[in-house]
């Protein structure tokens, strides 16, 4: 959840949460974030779960990403999870199993970083990453500082192809007030300070809602799909 909602349950409606990160194959969950974490480490997934083992490995451009080469401390890398409720194997595809499961590790093509305390920051899955002028952007961080603005309801950042840039940001928003426009948004950024240049949204694209699926997770790849028609655009 975005680090101002956590704030905002706390301030205004007394809840504290327990937030929970996982993947179907591992169980699901398994990182936890308690009551008395969410102020102090607001923005984090937890750390471990019981009989779980954690790390942050560098990416592999060739392959799965070695169990061994760590990343330091706020070094973003992938994510990689070993515990007593992995997954044996996907059904008939022996390859995908066998990149999955490498070394005894579960591979979660999410990336992140830990914190010197332990803590796991939950980056963004790897395909959804945009480079744009060779400079890596996460979209998660994009979408954490949009959803600080009190009329964005909900907004999903993506990459699209872009001629000089290779990717260019592009913010899809489900905003409360239609008169507000790209500019605004942009300017609140901007103002704020909240991102680097590089990492604001150079197009926004309005909707009515976010298509998810039936867990909640936004479904970016429709996103992606209907981006070229781009009728709300304003």
């Amino acid at each position: 959840m975005a680090p101002v909602l956590v704030r905002a349950l706390h301030e205004k409606m007394k809840i504290d949460l327990i937030q929970a990160y996982g993947q179907t194959e591992m169980g699901p969950a398994v990182t936890f974030l308690l009551q008395d974490e969410q102020l102090t480490k607001t923005g984090s997934a937890g750390r471990a779960a019981y009989n779980h083992e954690i790390r942050v490995v560098k990416p592999n451009e060739n392959g799965p990403s070695e169990p061994d080469d760590l990343c330091k401390p706020g070094e973003v890398g992938e994510i990689i999870v070993r515990g007593s409720c992995t997954m044996l194997e996907y059904f008939n595809r022996k390859e995908a199993t066998e990149r999955a499961l490498y070394k005894g590790w579960y591979h979660s093509s999410d990336l992140g970083y830990m914190d010197e305390d332990g803590y796991l920051y939950v980056a963004d899955r790897v395909d959804d990453m945009v480079i744009s002028g060779g400079e890596n952007v996460y979209p998660r961080e994009v979408e954490d500082a949009l959803h600080a603005h009190e009329d964005i309801v909900d907004v999903a950042v993506l990459g699209q192809p872009h001629e000089k840039w290779g990717e260019q940001v592009i913010a899809v928003v489900v905003s409360k007030n239609p008169a507000l426009s790209s500019q605004d948004f942009d300017l609140f950024l901007k103002n704020g300070d909240l991102l680097a240049d590089y990492k604001r949204p150079r197009e926004y694209i309005f909707v009515e809602g976010l298509p998810r699926n039936a867990s909640g997770k936004i479904q970016k790849f429709l996103l992606r799909d209907n981006l070229v028609k781009k009728e709300n655009t304003r």
